[in-house]
């Protein structure tokens, strides 16, 4: 795959009024493919050598053919699988999935999906979904700060003021109030970052071993790879499915646009007043399949007469928490990889790679140092 430039995410078209920015983006977030390329590089040399099979497709890219896109369709189920039930008679820890939160305090949803559920007289009134990862936001924050705002005042309240998002300084709180104890513009975790994203699925590229056997299963390689979290639905699931394509030889990179999506919402089984609950959950920002932000809430027709999303049923039982919807998203990414069968490296010993910063220009773009890989 080759490309001229990194779109934004969904390729929406926040940077429209300002041609720079589209350079800008491309800057950053090429530097953060290269610091994952390096920090590879580094480990394999470490460990007998060879060759990197994560690139660049802005800078490196592949003449050749790919394989088509759904061979690189990644999907996980958006609900925190430390939340989920364990077993028999063990029940789903929805309410620990979304826990009441003050400014300043990340939520705990960690599957690259987070939400907010709005709630009046105690009645769930509308339920927002969000994928956008904050390293974006950092970014717009810090090159088009205007537009920070006007993405707050559209999507969660018009009431959100510049001083509620930025310091005194002028720089950008991702953890502001109106994203987390008011609404939910993007995500918040630690782990929930394009960069975690883009280190992930290069770490994932090297194949492993234990002790003389090649590992090709998720838990065990995740655990040996430590490129995320094990008790994720996300993780085991991109790193298996991008290992097993280093594994073919294949070299790797993500599509053009690089994000996190909602995929598709499974509305079966949901009804109203006994009546299909069809067209409630609507995509606001980007569209399935790389959906940005979505709504769940009631058709205006209907919350005239006092229903609300807490007289939804799913099956026989009312919907009482946003995470009952969370596990009907499908979440994914897409990456992309070559047909050609050219690089086979031998399986290295088990070990985190380690970041390995390529220069601070690479980070001038966003004004800070790049995120964290997906820890936390």
């Amino acid at each position: 795959m080759i490309i001229d430039h990194f779109d934004p995410p969904g390729s929406i078209d926040d940077f429209a009024a300002d041609p720079t920015l589209r350079t800008n983006w491309n800057t950053w977030l090429s530097g953060q493919f290269d610091i994952a390329i390096t920090s590879v590089n580094g480990f394999l040399t470490a460990h007998g050598g060879g060759s990197c099979q994560f690139y660049n497709p802005s800078t490196h890219g592949l003449p050749g053919p790919d394989l088509p896109h759904s061979s690189g369709d990644i999907t996980w189920n958006g609900f925190p699988k430390r939340f989920s039930a364990t077993g028999p008679g063990s029940p789903t820890r929805y309410a620990d999935a979304e826990p009441a939160l003050n400014a300043g305090q990340a939520r705990v949803q960690d599957e690259y999906l987070e939400w907010y559920v709005n709630k009046q007289n105690n009645k769930i009134v509308s339920i927002h979904f969000t994928c956008e990862a904050w390293d974006y936001f950092d970014f717009l924050g810090k090159n088009a700060p205007a537009k920070v705002l006007q993405l707050y005042q559209q999507y969660v309240s018009p009431a959100v003021q510049q001083q509620d998002l930025f310091g005194a300084d002028g720089s950008y709180n991702r953890l502001n109030k109106w994203n987390t104890e008011l609404g939910a513009m993007h995500l918040t975790h630690s782990a929930n970052n394009l960069f975690a994203e883009i280190f992930l699925a290069a770490s994932a590229t090297v194949r492993r071993q234990n002790q003389g056997v090649e590992l090709t299963s998720s838990i065990p390689l995740i655990n040996c790879a430590e490129y995320g979290d094990a008790a994720r639905n996300s993780d085991p699931n991109i790193g298996i499915a991008v290992n097993g394509l280093a594994r073919e030889g294949r070299m790797i990179t993500l599509a053009n646009p690089v994000g996190l999506y909602m995929a598709a919402f499974d509305g079966s089984g949901l009804t109203v007043n006994g009546n299909p609950a069809g067209g409630f959950f609507t995509v606001v920002r980007g569209a399935f399949p790389l959906a940005l932000r979505a709504v769940y809430q009631l058709p205006p027709q209907l919350s005239a007469t006092g229903l609300t999303v807490s007289d939804v049923k799913i099956g026989s039982k009312n919907i009482e928490f946003g995470g009952e919807l969370a596990e009907r998203i499908t979440m994914h990414l897409v990456g992309a990889a070559s047909v050609a069968q050219t690089v086979h490296n031998a399986p290295a010993a088990c070990g985190a790679i380690q970041q390995v910063d390529t220069g601070a220009s690479l980070t001038a773009a966003l004004g800070s140092p790049h995120p964290p890989g997906r820890k936390g």
